[in-house]
């Protein structure tokens, strides 16, 4: 009866941590959805010959948001989890979260993947350079723009979002 009752509590866990990252997944996806939705709000307010610049910034700044934060925002992000700023070089995102992990069944095991949860904050960091983008449509050379993304989804979002005060923290 015993065994019965902890291979139940093993598979309710294997299930929620199913669902968690699915519902990361989806969420992640319906985010990026608004990203599209900002480079159409972009290419319909600026000049006709400012479109392919808009569109090519929309489309740079999620390559650059996606690299940036998996080589350096998702640490700071995330330092104060598992050994400082680089918690773990596996894959880079690290190996933390898996299926192993949460059917360890402690206290604070985890309820969902870490690259899930890489992908949901990685499509609002992208979401948050997409609005500045949006702000400075017509008025910021290209390279100067990306050179300011850069900085921004490496460095500047994470500070502002698991600063004192923010809601993350």
């Amino acid at each position: 009866m015993e065994e019965m009752i902890l291979a139940t509590a093993d598979e309710v866990r294997h299930l929620a941590y199913a669902i968690d990252t699915f519902y990361f997944l989806i969420c992640g996806a319906l985010v990026m959805w608004m990203a599209a939705g900002f480079a159409m709000l972009e290419a319909g307010l600026v000049r006709a010959k400012n479109t392919t610049e808009i569109l090519t910034k929309n489309v740079a700044l999620y390559a650059i948001a996606c690299t940036m934060y998996l080589i350096c925002g998702y640490y700071i992000m995330y330092s104060s989890d598992a050994g400082g700023i680089f918690p773990s070089l596996g894959g880079l995102i690290g190996d933390e979260n898996s299926v192993a992990d949460v059917l360890s069944g402690d206290e604070d095991a985890p309820y969902y993947s870490a690259r899930s949860d890489y992908f949901f904050q990685v499509v609002f960091v992208a979401t948050c350079m997409s609005i500045v983008s949006g702000a400075v449509a017509e008025r910021m050379k290209l390279w100067a723009f990306l050179a300011f993304a850069v900085v921004m989804t490496g460095f500047i979002y994470q500070s502002v979002a698991t600063g004192p005060g923010a809601v993350a923290s």
